[in-house]
């Protein structure tokens, strides 16, 4: 990878719809090789994939939490059963793994304050692993996640 294709995935994370014409212009390159770029940046698995960023509120969850999660152990099994538990509802959209006081902080949709009770009885309290949960309430999503700029060019 060089410095081309990492101008062609930084162009493409802000508008992956753009034309090859004009991502070969951005990039000074010919259109034909900017193509075969791209398509060698997705089949190396540099892009993981491209979608369609949607608001929740858009599909039907008006309510946003983050949610801190400490096991009751942090054991590499019960870490992962855990994880692989949660990530299975489709009230989370992204989970991740952390350091800290918390083991887990997850994002979390709801349709309303009953929705989010059953997914904390159907998929936080099912087993003993939770130890506790702080509940943060997004009131406003202030900044979507941006382009991720190339750590080596600052």
């Amino acid at each position: 990878m060089d410095a081309i294709d990492l101008k062609i995935l930084e162009q493409l994370q802000i508008d992956a719809k753009v034309s090859m014409v004009s991502l070969a212009e951005k990039v000074g390159l010919s259109e034909p090789a900017c193509y075969r770029r791209v398509r060698q940046l997705r089949t190396s698995g540099h892009i993981e994939k491209e979608v369609a960023v949607i608001k929740p509120k858009t599909m039907g969850w008006p309510l946003s939490m983050m949610l801190m999660v400490q096991l009751e152990r942090d054991h590499g099994s019960i870490v992962n059963q855990f994880i692989d538990r949660v990530n299975q509802a489709p009230e989370v959209l992204d989970s991740w793994y952390v350091t800290g006081d918390f083991d887990v902080v997850l994002q979390v949709v709801a349709t309303d304050m009953e929705a989010f009770d059953e997914f904390t009885q159907r998929v936080l309290h099912k087993d003993g692993s939770v130890k506790s949960v702080k509940t943060l309430v997004v009131m406003r999503h202030s900044k979507m996640a941006g382009p991720i700029p190339p750590a080596f060019d600052r």
